[in-house]
């Protein structure tokens, strides 16, 4: 079982909340708020029922988990857009706004393989390439619970189809969301 849901932090439907808690100025806030209320839906719960903290728990590195559900889930956010997935077992998202990326600004998060297909790439392919594979190895990192500290570049991405990718022994299936035009979302579960 995999759902998910996205919602942009300029939604109308949010402002309320914005207001109640006051954090009408704090994107970060708002970006927690939405993905609590988008987690709510998706597992058909009235809308505020997750806005308090004694619903969740986390682990070492700081990925959060239901603290009475066997739910899993995981949260990811760019510029507006906050993306919520749930599913039967562990997985891992990324979502990214689609933009301008140079490869040398990545090129230590990635493998000599990946590195070689990108570079082989014509430019106006390179930069959404660069921010797939990013989105595959982000998903990967937050599915372990590593996050961003688990080092990107330790996460191989089978290029170009990046349907597979591997960390330390460990592979993990990866799909791909179609969640909006100008953002990429991925999600990651390890293979069974």
């Amino acid at each position: 079982m995999l759902k998910f849901k996205t919602g942009r932090l300029t939604d109308l439907q949010y402002q309320p909340y914005y207001r109640r808690f006051q954090i009408e100025d704090n994107q970060r806030k708002q970006k927690d708020l939405v993905g609590r209320i988008l987690l709510a839906k998706l597992i058909d719960l009235p809308e505020d029922a997750l806005l308090a903290d004694d619903e969740f728990t986390t682990i070492a590195n700081g990925k959060p988990l239901f603290a009475k559900r066997t739910t899993a889930f995981n949260i990811s956010h760019s510029a507006d857009l906050v993306l919520v997935a749930i599913s039967d077992r562990p997985l891992g998202v990324d979502v990214e706004k689609v933009k301008p990326v140079q490869l040398k600004r990545l090129k230590r998060a990635f493998t000599v393989a990946e590195l070689a297909y990108l570079e082989k790439l014509p430019a106006a392919r390179q930069s959404l390439a660069m921010l797939r594979l990013w989105t595959v190895k982000e998903a990967v990192l937050k599915e372990t619970g590593a996050g961003l500290p688990g080092k990107p570049r330790t996460v191989s991405v089978n290029v170009p189809r990046m349907d597979v990718a591997e960390q330390h022994g460990q592979r993990f299936a990866i799909n791909f969301l179609a969640i909006h035009e100008d953002y990429l979302g991925t999600m990651a579960q390890k293979m069974e």
